[in-house]
């Protein structure tokens, strides 16, 4: 009976520590619920929406119709190529390049030089550094039709390498992660739209890991020859207050580790898990054979 006794007191130990596992994996779970203060119902503004605007080194996409005369276009598209024959899959106006490789006709682009212009045909120098990619479709629609190339020109102007560097604790570059294949090997994701916000991002990439610091997620972004650096609390309904909110091409975002691995968390609950099985066998053995000795 004393060995009965020392068992069920044993058994009853090890019950309260996979409790209070349980309860921390509660805790664990508290801490991976995004905007935890957000309010139903509520309108929250974005402070900080200024836009993508035109750096050195962006490259242009530029398209240009017209309804009247649209033979008369051809000069002006001779450097516009097919799309890119890889597999691309766009959630939320974000564009996964499948197969790991940034889009084929970007070589064919304008790109922005050193004096922040453009080579454009016909046209020749064209400034569009510091422009929204509207200002740089009007530009070019005054140009041509002030130089009488077209009267009713319609020009569509977007980003080429419109990019992002992803590190850290998300989902898809975790080890294990449901999404590693749509994040191109050196963590560079490409974006359609050039109004992705940070939580469009997230959600895309499949959220953050369960390793993650929901409260430490960094932007690290480059204005003019220095950087930028800013940390949004993923838990939090400030993250609209932020000027990180809106991404902006070539933003590096470090989403930082609570912890490496769950290695230590699992080798524990499993060691438990044997611990109490045994307990329990233990038990009912010693229990069978005081019944026998009666």
């Amino acid at each position: 009976m004393i060995m009965i006794k020392r068992l069920s007191h044993a058994w009853t130990l090890a019950l309260g520590v996979l409790s209070l596992c349980a309860l921390s994996s509660c805790d664990s779970a508290k801490k991976t619920n995004y905007l935890q203060d957000i309010e139903i119902a509520k309108a929250y503004g974005v402070k900080h929406d200024t836009g993508i605007v035109v750096q050195k080194g962006d490259k242009l996409r530029i398209l240009v119709t017209s309804i009247r005369n649209p033979e008369l276009t051809v000069p002006f598209n001779t450097r516009q190529v097919a799309q890119a024959t890889a597999p691309t899959t766009v959630v939320g106006g974000i564009s996964l390049n499948t197969t790991n490789v940034a889009p084929a006709d970007t070589s064919s682009s304008y790109l922005v030089d050193a004096q922040g212009n453009i080579q454009f045909p016909i046209i020749g120098d064209v400034p569009v550094l510091g422009l929204s990619l509207e200002q740089v479709s009007e530009v070019i629609r005054t140009k041509l039709t002030a130089g009488r190339y077209l009267t009713d020109a319609h020009v569509i102007t977007k980003f080429a390498n419109l990019r992002v560097y992803l590190l850290g604790a998300f989902q898809g570059l975790v080890q294990g992660g449901t999404t590693t294949a749509q994040i191109t090997d050196r963590g560079s994701f490409h974006l359609d739209n050039a109004q992705t916000n940070i939580l469009e991002l997230i959600a895309t990439v499949g959220g953050l890991s369960e390793q993650a610091d929901f409260s430490k997620l960094n932007v690290i972004r480059r204005v003019g020859n220095e950087y930028v650096y800013y940390r949004l609390d993923m838990l939090s309904k400030n993250i609209f207050e932020s000027p990180a909110f809106y991404l902006q091409q070539n933003d590096i975002i470090y989403a930082e580790f609570r912890y490496r691995t769950r290695d230590t968390e699992q080798k524990v609950l499993s060691t438990l898990g044997y611990v109490t099985t045994a307990l329990s066998t233990a038990i009912s053995a010693a229990a069978l054979i005081a019944l026998f000795k009666r």
